[in-house]
């Protein structure tokens, strides 16, 4: 017959087994997707043209070169000659984003995070259970 202690410390080894290794990939994921976006650099954009439902962006790139690209129309329909910052990054100069690479791999740290201290909780509790 298993004791209570017995059953919890099986139950907090499976949870362990569970959590911290999925913990573990989704902090690697986190980090490696917030030093990607690390490398993005801000830059004005010009408003081009604007049709019904896009816009055409304008910008220079490190070097002089000049890319072009094609904008959803989000909010207030902008004035052609109107400046946003866009964001660029150095491999890929031809598509940029309209949105801040700040928060990129926010979400997969603080799940990671919380999912590796659990299973490092788990861990410890499935071993030390036993002794009491």
């Amino acid at each position: 017959m298993t004791e209570p202690l017995d059953a919890i410390a099986i139950a907090a080894e499976v949870f362990a087994w569970l959590t911290l290794p999925v913990g573990i990939v989704l902090l690697i994921s986190g980090l490696a997707r917030r030093s990607w976006s690390k490398r993005y650099a801000a830059v004005k954009a010009v408003i081009t043209t604007v049709h019904d439902r896009d816009a055409k962006l304008r910008w220079f790139a490190d070097g002089g070169a000049v890319h072009e690209s094609t904008s959803p129309l989000t909010g207030p329909i902008p004035a052609v000659g109107d400046a946003r910052t866009v964001w660029v990054h150095p491999s890929r100069p031809e598509s940029p984003r309209l949105d801040d690479p700040a928060h990129d791999g926010r979400v997969l740290l603080t799940l990671g995070g919380i999912l590796t201290g659990v299973g490092v909780v788990a861990t410890l509790v499935s071993n030390l259970a036993p002794f009491f």
